[in-house]
């Protein structure tokens, strides 16, 4: 694998926009100047390429991530982080009976990314490396959407938090990407829903008869093009 190229990281690679990612990418030369490091719960869904890197990591319990052992000298000059790993469980309001739930939501959704923004910032500082952060956002984090608390909750929250590291520092640059109302085990598992967990479901069954929803494909071929700005 080459060194000193730029680099790019993606989280929730093996469902949904990231397995999309990760299937151009290694089946083609869109990406040949940059090397990939793909992060995911249960790596054993991909093919995995020996171009390319992986890390297994179960965000519902740790963003740990030892970033000298994944980069060494020569440093790359940029590091493009795409966070795209994100679930929307639990559906319907938040009570004490999916507190559980809503635990690894926050953990999935916000706690464990900062984790691994905040101590990949740390260290491209200290080894002068620029990164920027693609934050697959949503409408979820500027407009409530009843049964979507934790949700709108989570997309809101870390939106603000990358908005604030950009703030604070010089190396750091974030681009916020709604990609829109994308065909995805998320979308099926939101038409599943019932109109007393979620009163808008008929729209969402709607988007996917009327064939509304995007497709990962074309959603991670704008990714790629975003990374080679």
């Amino acid at each position: 694998m080459a060194k000193n190229m730029n680099e790019i990281i993606i989280t929730g690679c093996t469902s949904g926009v990231g397995l999309a990612f990760h299937e151009i990418v290694n089946s083609g030369e869109l990406l040949d100047n940059y090397n990939v490091l793909y992060l995911g719960r249960d790596l054993s869904r991909l093919t995995k390429s020996d171009n390319q890197k992986y890390l297994e990591l179960d965000l519902s319990q740790s963003g740990y991530i030892n970033w000298d052992l994944i980069y060494g000298y020569p440093f790359p000059k940029l590091i493009t982080l795409i966070s795209n790993a994100s679930i929307i469980d639990p559906l319907g309001k938040i009570t004490p009976d999916n507190f559980d739930t809503l635990k690894q939501s926050l953990n999935v959704n916000i706690l464990s990314p900062i984790e691994i923004f905040s101590s990949l910032a740390r260290w491209a500082e200290a080894n002068s490396v620029l990164i920027k952060i693609i934050n697959i956002t949503s409408g979820a984090a500027n407009s409530p959407i009843a049964g979507w608390g934790a949700y709108c909750m989570t997309k809101a929250g870390i939106k603000m938090f990358l908005d604030v590291m950009s703030k604070e520092s010089e190396h750091i640059e974030v681009i916020h990407f709604d990609p829109g109302v994308i065909d995805t085990g998320m979308q099926a598992k939101i038409r599943q829903a019932t109109a007393d967990e979620m009163p808008l479901v008929d729209n969402f069954k709607d988007f996917k008869v009327n064939g509304q929803l995007k497709s990962p494909t074309d959603v991670a071929l704008k990714l790629i093009d975003m990374c080679k700005l």
